[in-house]
């Protein structure tokens, strides 16, 4: 073997490692992670004294009714789809049991299923992170510009809350938005048990 093909070799063997890492990155290291230095995002925003929360820079804050806390939606051109987030709560009867999460997440998947027949690609995962556990539920759906969106929802039991973060944006640009959500759904930080 000669210099050069070992050379190759080498630089072969280091282009795949990185490859094979992010193929084998989970879901939480994708779809729920902070950004080290989020430029892109105002200082943690305190709602009803019982939870913060960062949200995007330059995005619209919109107040919520009845079950919903608030919406965000990205400022686009005129009638052109962007990112939107919201916050939905619901009061539970009783604390989650922790073993019994996967029964709920699955429970949560059929809602969303019922509810969105024309939706497609769902899945459904739990995942151990930030105040606790978190049901993580995406699929894809048609939007409202007539190409489909991808819905990202974020079931975060707190206490005798269930919070859902809900993340929209278009499914071909899905990619520029998975930052924007991962970091705001791994910002969510309970003030007080049960809020």
């Amino acid at each position: 073997m000669t210099y050069k093909s070992l050379r190759c070799a080498v630089l072969m063997i280091a282009c795949a490692v990185p490859m094979a890492y992010v193929s084998a990155q989970s879901t939480a290291e994708l779809w729920y992670v902070r950004q080290l230095k989020p430029k892109s995002f105002d200082p943690a925003k305190v709602f009803t004294n019982s939870f913060s929360i960062e949200l995007p820079k330059d995005w619209q804050l919109a107040p919520g009714h009845t079950g919903t806390v608030f919406s965000v939606v990205e400022r686009t051109k005129k009638w052109e789809t962007g990112g939107l987030i919201t916050l939905e709560y619901q009061r539970l009867q009783a604390a989650l049991d922790p073993s019994l999460m996967k029964d709920m997440s699955e429970r949560e998947l059929r809602e969303v299923q019922l509810r969105e027949a024309n939706g497609k690609q769902f899945g459904v995962e739990v995942l151990t992170a930030g105040p606790g556990f978190v049901i993580f539920i995406h699929y894809d759906r048609p939007g409202v510009s007539g190409v489909d969106d991808h819905v990202v929802q974020y079931e975060i039991p707190v206490g005798l809350t269930l919070y859902k973060l809900i993340c929209i944006a278009p499914a071909a640009g899905i990619e520029k938005y998975r930052p924007t959500f991962a970091h705001t759904a791994a910002s969510f930080t309970p003030l007080k048990q049960g809020s």
